[in-house]
């Protein structure tokens, strides 16, 4: 009888090579795999328990407790860099707990700033109310307590940098897998030059990238969140107003996170944000400014669905064309120029539909590119599916968040609130 070739090459491989090829070696590889995915995201848990000790808020110069400190910053880098397969590399990982660290060292208790005789009276009087929203939405929204938000950074600038990436011939975000929170839509830094290094990176390979500061971001509740200097925007009365909502929003980040879902988590801490800083003022028995932050909130959520509404035809009309593009095996070269064409009518459209007030200056002077569009796409797909959640929950805001809560305990939230938005609006004419 002829043999085949895989019962020949089967037949001179030793016995160890067969048994790796086997079956069931196989099974046995991908149970330990997530054994040990299992087992690392166990440590990574614990040592971010442990950098949120109080020991962090009581540093000093002392070397036991900075070589603890690095030891903490490599242990979990390492570990976030072995946790699962497609996580990004461990030097970026190292970079970013190194950063983490700065702001935990030089963080103050709020109580201690309030207290300092060197704080101005507007930093004092805006921490006070910022710390009485504070609890307002710890009591009365359900939103996480204990330490979150209750120190204070002056980082002396922007808190961290966003770089999104996107490939020239698709509009298709280049996500990033990292331990605990799932894939993300872009990577974050907290030096400057470290972002831009890895943006010439991602250009030089042929990417497109759009690198941006951010003022403020939420560790998720893994680590205490502090409220930075950022955050409490300027010391007007509309500075006031947006410092309230500022705080909620990032207590509802810090309070509910859903791995993998980037639109649902800002939509959701936006409306919290929104609703929450109403909601405070009235209860303050303050309708004039209750009344601001709905005529605030109100233009915000006007704009955002005018730009919304802007933005949905620009995307299906750039995916529309790489579609084409693909079938018809356009060459890279005449790619690259016909997009050209379409990013400067975007950037014409854009201006005649905003031309006054508020506006992104990228789009209205460029350049555009499909990392640019994507970052604007990822906080504009969810427009009236909280809407929907919240009438979902008769308006009350309490109930959204604890409903959020739910999500969270399943492991399929981020699709049950969607369905129950989808469903939601079927009911109701």
């Amino acid at each position: 009888m002829r043999r085949s070739w895989y019962t020949v090459k089967m037949r001179s491989l030793s016995l160890r090579d067969r048994l790796r090829r086997s079956e069931i070696y196989q099974t046995w590889t991908r149970w330990r795999t997530r054994w040990r995915m299992r087992w690392n995201e166990i440590n990574v848990k614990q040592s971010l328990r442990s950098l949120s000790t109080e020991a962090l808020d009581n540093l000093s110069g002392d070397s036991l407790i900075r070589r603890w400190l690095r030891r903490a910053s490599l242990g979990l880098a390492v570990a976030l860099s072995t946790l699962q397969e497609g996580c990004y590399a461990a030097h970026y990982l190292t970079q970013q707990a190194g950063g983490q660290l700065h702001l935990l060292r030089i963080r103050r208790h709020v109580s201690e700033v309030m207290a300092d005789p060197k704080t101005s009276e507007e930093l004092r009087r805006r921490l006070e109310v910022v710390m009485q929203a504070r609890q307002f939405g710890i009591e009365q929204l359900g939103l996480r307590g204990g330490a979150e938000f209750s120190r204070y950074v002056d980082p002396g600038g922007p808190v961290a940098y966003n770089l999104t990436v996107a490939p020239k011939h698709a509009l298709q975000v280049r996500s990033f897998r990292f331990p605990l929170v799932g894939r993300v839509p872009y990577l974050g830094f907290f030096d400057l030059q470290d972002a831009k290094k890895e943006s010439k990176r991602f250009a030089d390979a042929g990417f497109d990238v759009y690198l941006r500061p951010v003022g403020a971001y939420s560790t998720l509740g893994y680590l205490i969140s502090p409220i930075y200097r950022s955050m409490l925007s300027d010391f007007g009365d509309a500075g006031e107003v947006r410092a309230v909502e500022t705080i909620l929003h990032e207590m509802a980040h810090s309070t509910v996170f859903l791995p993998g879902a980037s639109d649902l988590n800002e939509s959701f801490a936006t409306m919290v944000g929104n609703q929450g800083a109403a909601e405070f003022y009235r209860s303050r028995g303050d309708i004039t400014q209750s009344e601001r932050v709905f005529a605030i909130a109100a233009e915000g959520l006007r704009d955002q669905k005018e730009f919304s509404s802007w933005l949905a035809p620009q995307l299906e009309r750039l995916t529309r064309f790489y579609r084409r593009a693909a079938e018809v095996k356009l060459p890279s070269k005449q790619l690259i120029e016909q997009r050209e064409v379409i990013f400067q009518e975007i950037s014409q459209s854009y201006r005649q539909a905003f031309p006054q007030g508020r506006r992104y200056k990228r789009l209205a002077e460029g350049p555009i590119n499909n990392a640019l569009m994507l970052s604007f796409a990822v906080y504009h797909e969810s427009s009236g599916l909280q809407e929907a959640l919240m009438a979902l929950c008769d308006g009350n805001l309490a109930r959204y968040v604890s409903l959020y809560r739910e999500a969270r305990g399943r492991s399929d939230g981020a699709d049950w609130l969607r369905q129950l938005a989808k469903l939601q609006r079927r009911t109701v004419p």
